[in-house]
């Protein structure tokens, strides 16, 4: 072999280096997304245990349909809104999509996969909320509505997008839970109490029908959610220890504020959880291990007090999702701009003005078109609501004709 052969050209290496890493970018997001896909599952246990065994059915139904009816709207309309509203790059998407013809070892199409579980993590959200009494066709028409139009036109608006909302949101607080959140307390306030909720104005509590199956959809979410935030980086190159452990303690605060504040109950522990991990979303990042235990504890303690006030106010949010996700979310948003100062350990590139900024515009945001949302499904369904007759009865009867549990 001579000298020759030896001899590689340098543009070739730096091409090879290249596609490597370009490849390893995919596999990141692929894995990444994959685990956050696995929230679904998480979502369909914490809200199916919540539930009277009447209705499980229905709620495995819409997060199935958020997922399945979620990846075409994100595919055909919602990805392209996220990062741009000119028309002219929907037919230059659209184009793509009927090829193989992607570049970058298909580097575009991980990045729409991932963007994919983020859009149904937040249409899922809502299905929590309005539990047990909304048509199973009212409810699809939402979730395509959020996946494919109010959800990545947020997208657009903030840090992701355009950046015209310039604030701080890593992982999704605002974005994803904080609309999710307030999604549903409109979504609530148009669809109306369960029957038996409220007798003489006060609040009846209707148990789920399976805790144990709740506390492990909590802990699949747990395990997702670090897909949710290391996966944020977007990139194997840009892996953050930081955002792995602050994730980790965030979660643990939650579960310890939701143990104290409601004195031990098991649902609200679990719910602690997931909220500690809703609320250290924004400032993942840019916080310190510390400061992102304080934000955990704090968004727990907040989830008992916030359910029972949305009680005291008619509104019936079956799986506490408005606290879980929507006050957690504006809470942890909020804090990142206090806990994300230099002084107090942060990195000190967040400004407080936008996180409050940013926190008002997603609780008008997400309860106006959650609201609205609710009365435009009901015209195209004849009414948003079952019928007292079928909300008695169950909907897995009434909107699926099979029960989840057949009674011996």
């Amino acid at each position: 072999m001579g000298t020759a052969e030896l001899f590689v050209e340098p543009t070739n290496i730096i091409t090879g280096l290249s596609t490597l890493a370009n490849s390893g970018d995919v596999m990141f997001l692929v894995l990444m997304g994959t685990l956050v896909f696995a929230m679904q599952l998480g979502f369909a246990l914490l809200e199916g245990g919540q539930v009277r065994k009447k209705n499980v059915n229905n709620v495995m139904m819409k997060n199935m349909t958020d997922w399945i009816i979620g990846a075409i709207s994100w595919l055909f309309i919602g990805s392209v809104l996220a990062v741009s509203l000119i028309p002219g790059d929907f037919v230059s998407w659209w184009g793509q999509i009927v090829t193989t013809n992607f570049a970058n070892n298909g580097i575009d199409l991980a990045t729409w996969f991932f963007g994919l579980v983020f859009a149904a993590t937040a249409a899922t959200i809502v299905s929590g909320g309005v539990a047990e009494r909304i048509k199973f066709k009212s409810y699809i028409i939402m979730s395509i509505i959020i996946t494919a139009f109010i959800y990545p036109i947020y997208v657009y608006l903030g840090p992701w997008g355009s950046g015209i909302l310039p604030f701080n949101d890593y992982a999704g607080s605002f974005i994803v839970h904080g609309l999710g959140g307030f999604l549903a307390l409109g979504v609530i306030a148009a669809l109306g109490p369960r029957v038996g909720k409220f007798i003489n104005n006060k609040p009846v509590s209707i148990p789920g029908h399976n805790i144990p199956m709740s506390v492990f959809g909590a802990f699949v979410l747990a395990i997702g959610w670090y897909g949710f935030n290391v996966g944020s980086s977007f990139g194997i190159s840009e892996i953050s220890g930081l955002v792995c452990a602050t994730t980790t303690l965030a979660m643990a605060g939650g579960g310890i504020g939701a143990l104290l504040a409601s004195k031990d109950d098991v649902l609200f522990t679990a719910n602690g959880l997931v909220a500690g991990l809703v609320a250290i979303c924004s400032g993942t990042d840019v916080v310190s291990p510390i400061g992102a235990l304080i934000i955990g504890l704090l968004a727990g303690i907040q989830v008992p007090i916030v359910y029972k006030l949305i009680e005291k106010v008619g509104l019936d949010d079956v799986c506490g999702v408005v606290p879980v996700h929507g006050t957690a979310g504006i809470l942890g948003g909020i804090l990142t701009g206090v806990f994300g100062m230099s002084v107090l350990g942060g990195t000190g590139d967040v400004s407080l003005v936008n996180q409050l900024i940013a926190a008002a515009v997603t609780i008008f945001y997400g309860t106006t078109l959650g609201f609205l949302l609710g009365k435009v499904a009901g015209i195209f369904t004849n009414g948003i609501r079952v019928t007292e007759e079928e909300e008695k009865v169950g909907l897995d009867i009434s909107e699926h004709k099979l029960p989840a549990y057949h009674d011996e």
